[in-house]
């Protein structure tokens, strides 16, 4: 890997599902790791995005799973009010393409690495919101995101 990344920027449509379950999964498993200088955050870029939205209870309970607790605090971040997370950001990982292309409408991404999450690691397609799946949705859309990031994880070490 050429590029040493240390901060990283997920990216949904909300910021109430799968953006924050990727940092909340990459810190754990950073930290689990030793790896303890890499910055993970997360916002939202679809146009109903409400800064200080709270993450999904499904979430919780999926990351409550993975040994991960999260407080009911306000969380979710409108990208559009947050641009200095593009500017801080080193590589921003959207969950969908049509995310990736907003992502590349803002100036402050000019320049910056940004991908899809699945194109990150070298595979092809979105990870779906699971919103209008079943319970069952939410969790294979957990393990996908889960397996992507340990490919992720995988590519920060070799650093």
């Amino acid at each position: 890997m050429d590029k040493v990344y240390k901060n990283i920027l997920f990216i949904c449509d909300a910021n109430t599902f799968r953006s924050p379950l990727a940092e909340f999964l990459l810190k754990k498993m950073l930290f689990d790791n030793g790896i303890y200088d890499v910055k993970v955050y997360s916002a939202g870029v679809a146009s109903h995005v409400r800064d200080g939205s709270l993450i999904s209870m499904d979430v919780k309970l999926l990351l409550k799973d993975e040994g991960v607790i999260v407080e009911d605090k306000p969380f979710s971040k409108d990208l559009k009010k947050h641009k200095e997370l593009l500017e801080q950001s080193d590589l921003i990982l959207t969950m969908t393409k049509k995310q990736k292309e907003a992502v590349l409408a803002f100036k402050e991404a000019k320049g910056k690495d940004v991908y899809t999450l699945k194109e990150f690691i070298g595979e092809k397609g979105d990870i779906v919101d699971p919103r209008s799946l079943n319970e069952e949705g939410y969790v294979r859309c957990k393990e996908e995101i889960k397996r992507c990031l340990l490919l992720l994880l995988d590519r920060l070490k070799q650093k």
